[in-house]
């Protein structure tokens, strides 16, 4: 599951399960942030990939 996306909501239910104890709310915030930041990258690594394969760039 993708930290940015709906699936890392059933991750922190099971650990926070398993530990017994609510996650703090700002380290899931930070989890999120950086899920969310690795998909953007994504997101532009693969636009410019697709761009230089059309041959626009170079």
């Amino acid at each position: 599951p993708i930290p940015a996306l709906d699936g890392s909501r059933l991750v922190f239910l099971l650990v926070e399960g398993m530990r017994g104890r609510p996650i703090d709310p700002q380290k899931e915030s930070f989890v999120h942030f950086v899920g969310f930041t690795v998909l953007i990258l994504l997101m532009i690594v693969i636009a410019y990939r697709d761009l230089t394969r059309l041959n626009l760039f170079f």
